[in-house]
């Protein structure tokens, strides 16, 4: 997966800052290239380099109290079902991940060499030692399909249809929130078994139907 795929994917699936959003913005998570410039300007204000307004944390959205996704049996079969069971597992459980912090909901169904996986796990750790959180956000998953290789299956990749709800992210709650609207696409995940479960190695999105991707050419 090349990278600017892989800053796609982190920004539009409400993963927009954190780390705080003074620490690493949208510009940078977008252009890494021009982190000297960034790092110049948020010298100015370590503390808040967005210069967003400051918030009363009493008066910020409450955050959610979500129970834990049960894991379906699926998740445990080698089988096509079972494949797409594991991504749909992942989607339907962020919203729960990203308000608690508990990222155990992911971390033995990615791959640790997962790059996006990891910034995924990283990203909620972070945001819960922030005392931050995500409130919305859930994700619909319309269709799953899967192409894979074997029988049974032992790789392969999942295809999911979703639309992931408008969500309001809390990355400090000393500062004004961050909205994010509601995200529609096609997000196509590889996924190896591991000889008891399925785990993701790699996540994209697909680009919008007749959109040309320029993603190719940047890659480095």
């Amino acid at each position: 997966m090349n990278r600017p795929v892989q800053r796609l994917i982190v920004v539009a699936l409400a993963l927009v800052l954190l780390v705080p959003v003074g620490a690493l913005g949208i510009s940078q998570l977008l252009n890494p290239g021009g982190q000297e410039e960034q790092a110049s300007e948020n010298a100015a204000d370590p503390g808040n380099p967005e210069n967003r307004p400051t918030a009363d944390p009493a008066e910020q959205p409450p955050r959610p109290d979500l129970p834990r996704p049960e894991e379906p049996a699926e998740l445990t079969e080698q089988s096509e079902a079972g494949a797409e069971a594991t991504l749909t597992y992942l989607l339907g459980s962020y919203d729960y991940m990203m308000s608690s912090g508990d990222i155990s909901v992911w971390e033995d169904k990615v791959d640790p060499n997962c790059q996006v996986c990891v910034t995924f796990l990283q990203n909620a750790e972070q945001l819960a030692a922030q005392d931050g959180y995500l409130t919305g956000g859930a994700f619909e998953v319309h269709s799953t399909s899967f192409a894979g290789t074997g029988e049974p299956p032992a790789t392969g990749t999942v295809t999911a249809q979703f639309t992931q709800e408008a969500s309001i992210l809390v990355d400090d709650p000393s500062l004004q929130a961050n909205a994010l609207d509601e995200v529609t696409g096609q997000l196509i995940a590889t996924v190896a078994w591991d000889g008891e479960r399925w785990r993701v190695t790699d996540m994209s999105i697909a680009p919008p139907e007749g959109a040309a991707s320029d993603a190719g050419g940047a890659a480095g």
